[in-house]
């Protein structure tokens, strides 16, 4: 059963930070008393200190007063919103503006609450629990949507999104990314075979093994297809991306998986495709995954239970 406790237990979790904006250090010291216990609470007496904060922090929750020097909190919630990374940000104003119009203004800019001074600690600590409770209930669908749900691995959509910072990263800082696609050699055979319910406890078996080895080397692999997964992998000298791609392959043939129906191995087995880049105004990354999936058609047109490594140009 759940209980109010419990509830609340869920809610208020460390791990949520709360970012509160106000010019006055009084204002400031009864907020922070009144979240403290239950999260982490970050203070700023300026607007200009508070966007630069949530940019480092990206907090969960805002807490803004209206009436600041400089910049008002009407004006710093524009500037939020126009953030991408911070637009997604919940923020409740807290302000001595008594009139129906500012309240009706702050809630059309986009704020999601909005408390008159002075303040009863109870109602502010209910409204804030309540929001931070649709901020956990978010992160959660957000998360199930990012996973497959057999492998447990981050799914097409999540790889579209991690590949394309993992691009922008790469044309920021000039630096080197290697990106693959590995694929189950006759997998159709071994279903066929085995059954389908077998193939699904391979997949987890070989996704496992394989996200194991690359995280030792900074990579991710997402499985994009029935049998077939991307990665990425921060750049190494050639022959170290040569040796980890081998090491996949090797970490999946020492699971022994009998495979009868393989022409290549008494083994299931891997093929990979793979390419290094450097991202540039001229290339994507859709063009890379696209050379990465001809260097694999070539491995599984030759030998199969290997793994193709090529220079991208542009």
């Amino acid at each position: 059963m759940d209980t109010n406790n419990d509830h609340h237990k869920r809610v208020t979790d460390k791990t949520f930070t709360i970012l509160c904006i106000d010019d006055e250090s009084v204002n400031l010291k009864i907020l922070t008393s009144i979240f403290k216990k239950d999260y982490r609470v970050i203070v700023c007496k300026t607007a200009q200190q508070g966007f630069a904060k949530a940019m480092s922090i990206l907090p969960d929750l805002i807490l803004l007063d209206v009436i600041m020097p400089d910049v008002s909190g009407f004006e710093l919630i524009v500037k939020l919103k126009h953030q991408v990374e911070l637009n997604h940000i919940p923020v409740i104003f807290i302000t001595g503006l008594q009139s129906i119009e500012d309240e009706e203004k702050g809630i059309n800019l986009g704020a999601c609450d909005y408390i008159q001074k002075p303040f009863n600690h109870g109602i502010v600590r209910a409204r804030v629990n309540i929001h931070l409770e649709l901020v956990r209930q978010r992160k959660l669908l957000d998360k199930y949507a990012h996973v497959d749900s057999l492998t447990e691995l981050p799914n097409h959509r999540k790889w579209q999104n991690d590949s394309t910072k993992q691009w922008q990263a790469s044309l920021q800082s000039k630096t080197p990314l290697v990106i693959g696609i590995v694929d189950v050699d006759f997998f159709k055979k071994y279903n066929d075979h085995y059954g389908h319910q077998q193939g699904d406890i391979v997949l987890r078996k070989i996704s496992n093994v394989i996200r194991r080895y690359l995280f030792n080397y900074g990579g991710e692999i997402y499985r994009c297809g029935g049998e077939e997964f991307y990665f990425y992998l921060p750049y190494k000298k050639k022959n170290d991306i040569e040796a980890i791609l081998n090491g996949c392959i090797d970490s999946v043939t020492q699971l022994e998986i009998a495979h009868q129906k393989s022409p290549v191995s008494p083994f299931l087995t891997i093929s990979i495709g793979a390419t290094q880049v450097t991202a540039n105004e001229k290339s994507t990354m859709i063009q890379a995954i696209e050379l990465a999936d001809k260097l694999l058609y070539q491995v599984k047109n030759a030998s199969r239970n290997a793994a193709k490594l090529e220079l991208f140009t542009s």
